[in-house]
């Protein structure tokens, strides 16, 4: 099982993944995992030398980002088991296209989603160094205009030794600029903190100075093949400080990658104007994906009717006869499962254990079947082990006088076609205690073929191997 620790914005502990990512979105950065540490919610875990990362809060709860590394199989095995074993939706965020085609193929059941105010808007370096191009015309004119008022101004680096006058000019800035909504207050205030703390975080940062006055500030750093601008704030009365300012940042670091991303608009339509009008290449879709398991297919209130019995789920009125299962020592020394390790002190009465099997179901674990005759519970077919891959594992298990009558393969068969038919599921499977002759041969009867075994079980699968998982 996973082990995630929280990453509190402590970035350089996954600063070796990051520079590894493909993907060239703003999340998948230091500056913006630090900028946004206290609004969103990021745990990281590593596995095979392969980083996967969690966030739980903002637009998104409990979203995993693509595994970055070399072992991306595995750690895609472990996230899917540790969102079974703690009852979370598979969810996937900040995938490119082909990562989302990658994961539909892989999945049962997916569905995909993306927001345009979160799209990151993507240039290549050449635009922003030249401006060349008849639909850069404007942004030329503006530096041109820029030149001509301030011939004397000065584009410097920011360097630990002048830190602290691009640190003030943000820090102004923000006042004059108070009045906004809470995304951009909250903005400006993680981009104070970033200039504050670039050098900690690998950041590359920039000035244009006018007569010794500061008069822009931007930000950024190097993922991969892309420079990720974070932060980029002028004086508006300095006109044309904005794209003379973003010129002068690509032309020092920005001449040894492709691309420059200039993150989201945020719905902000004055800002999807500006990033619109330097022509982007792409407006990359963040896009969120969540697969699911034949679980959220099931009716609730599914009811199978075959000859001689009824198939539903489990309600008050079988309390009794259910609890008389479970308390049949017999019978459940082949259903791998004893009661006792969970009571923590109940008495094991049937409310119990109604109780029980409700809270598995909440839990998206497991989903019990009433086998009735004449409206009588004779039995049970559970559906349990749902996996992302369109796989589910049926048990079934009978009171002694209803066993040897044909009852458990009529209500098996038909849960099975209602799956196969109705679910499409792509394979069921099963097992049985390698004692239990008569499940060994009912199991058969199903059409399921064994396909391996341990010391204990016999396991069984309508395919021919059962999906791995690690």
């Amino acid at each position: 099982m996973l082990e995630f620790k929280p990453l509190n914005g402590e970035v350089n502990l996954i600063e070796e993944f990051l520079d590894k990512t493909q993907m060239n979105f703003c999340d998948i950065s230091r500056g913006v995992k630090y900028m946004w540490r206290d609004t969103v919610k990021v745990d990281y875990a590593i596995f095979n030398d392969t980083l996967i990362l969690k966030e739980t809060g903002g637009n998104h709860k409990e979203t995993f980002y693509f595994p970055i590394g070399d072992f991306v199989e595995g750690a895609l095995c472990k996230i899917e088991e540790y969102c079974l074993k703690n009852g979370l939706p598979l969810s996937f965020g900040y995938l490119d296209e082909e990562k989302v085609t990658f994961l539909s193929k892989r999945y049962f059941k997916t569905e995909n989603r993306f927001e345009r105010d979160w799209c990151d808007y993507i240039y290549t370096a050449e635009q922003f160094i030249t401006y060349s191009g008849k639909k850069l015309s404007g942004q030329r004119n503006h530096v041109n205009k820029f030149k001509k008022n301030y011939p004397d101004y000065k584009f410097k680096k920011i360097t630990p030794e002048n830190q602290m006058l691009a640190v003030k000019f943000i820090e102004q800035n923000n006042k004059k600029r108070s009045v906004g909504g809470k995304i951009e207050n909250l903005e400006r205030e993680h981009a104070l903190e970033l200039v504050q703390n670039m050098f900690k975080l690998s950041q590359l940062g920039g000035y244009l100075e006018v007569n010794g006055k500061i008069v822009a500030v931007s930000v950024g750093e190097k993922v991969n093949d892309t420079l990720i601008v974070h932060v980029e704030k002028a004086d508006t009365e300095y006109v044309g400080a904005y794209p003379t300012m973003a010129q002068e940042f690509a032309k020092a670091y920005a001449t040894e990658v492709k691309f420059i991303n200039r993150e989201e608009d945020c719905g902000d339509l004055g800002l999807r104007t500006s990033k619109t009008q330097y022509q982007p290449i792409e407006i990359k879709r963040k896009n969120f994906l969540t697969a699911y398991t034949m679980f959220d297919f099931l009716d609730k209130d599914l009811e199978i009717k075959t000859e001689r019995l009824s198939i539903s789920r489990i309600t008050e009125k079988d309390k009794d006869a259910y609890a008389k299962l479970y308390l049949d020592d017999e019978l459940n020394k082949y259903w791998g499962y004893d009661y006792k390790n969970d009571l923590n002190g109940e008495k094991p009465t049937p409310e119990y254990f109604f109780r029980f099997q409700n809270a598995l179901f909440e839990k998206k674990e497991e989903c019990s079947f009433a086998v009735r005759l004449n409206g009588q519970l004779i039995g049970e077919l559970v559906l349990h082990n749902f996996d992302f891959y369109g796989g589910v594992e049926m048990g079934f298990r009978f009171f002694k006088k209803d066993q040897s009558k044909g009852y458990a393969i009529e209500s098996a068969s038909a849960l099975k076609e209602y799956l196969l038919s109705t679910l499409k599921a792509n394979f069921l499977k099963s097992r049985c205690y390698k004692q239990n002759t008569p499940s060994e041969k009912l199991i058969g009867r199903l059409g399921l073929k064994k396909v391996s075994e341990d010391d204990v079980c016999y396991y069984f699968s309508t395919k021919e191997q059962l999906q791995e998982t690690v």
